[in-house]
């Protein structure tokens, strides 16, 4: 009985949380995804130049 309350609660914060998120970023015009892409992209190049830096030292 708890286990099924506790994954019920698991689904509600969790998946449908993604799923409203999900489907909100699916409505955004092309312009919005390559924000998003290039955010990602800076996001990638900055944590690999930490981790190079912190390889040099």
């Amino acid at each position: 009985m708890i286990k099924k309350w506790v994954l019920a609660v698991l689904k509600f914060f969790i998946v449908d949380s993604i799923v409203n998120i999900l489907g909100d970023l699916f409505e955004q015009p092309l312009i919005m995804w390559a924000f998003i892409g290039w955010g990602w992209l800076s996001v990638l190049v900055m944590f690999t130049s930490v981790f190079q830096t912190m390889g040099q030292i």
